[in-house]
């Protein structure tokens, strides 16, 4: 009787163990993308530590490197970070990890360093699958854009 007694205690233990593992995967998976959700920042390396050297035509004003990274399902935005404020998040509405929105973060701070143009734009993007829960349905997705500020 004793022992039918264990069994069933363990059992029914073993029970709460697996539905606690089964709600807390998604909790702590969410937990994990809100602590590290998107971001977009902006980087800027200033005349006086380019040691004097030229950055193409022109006076050289700064190097900027502009970067925004954020997660998805399948193709829509979950939690990206905002061109339109760098440093903030955007909820479900800002499709901004692309090239294209980050050259324009990009050339938008060279304006604002009054350059007259940028030069040697370079880029990068990458998409990561995220397979926790399920694979092939939750994405990070990342794009980097470095160029020169000039006069």
């Amino acid at each position: 009787m004793q022992s039918r007694l264990v069994h069933t205690v363990s059992s029914t233990i073993k029970q709460k163990e697996t539905t606690v593992k089964k709600i807390l995967a998604p909790v702590i998976i969410t937990a994990i993308m809100l602590f590290t959700a998107g971001c977009a920042s902006v980087q800027v390396a200033e005349k006086g530590v380019l040691n004097g050297q030229k950055l193409g035509a022109g006076e050289p004003i700064a190097h900027i490197n502009a970067q925004n990274w954020g997660f998805y399902f399948l193709k829509w935005p979950l939690v990206t970070g905002s061109v339109d404020k760098p440093g903030s998040i955007a909820f479900f509405s800002e499709d901004s990890v692309n090239v294209p929105q980050t050259v324009r973060l990009l050339t938008k701070t060279a304006q604002d360093l009054n350059a007259s143009a940028t030069t040697d734009i370079q880029s990068n993007r990458s998409s990561l699958m995220i397979p926790i829960p399920f694979p092939f349905l939750i994405y990070m997705q990342s794009t980097n854009v470095s160029g020169n500020a000039v006069k």
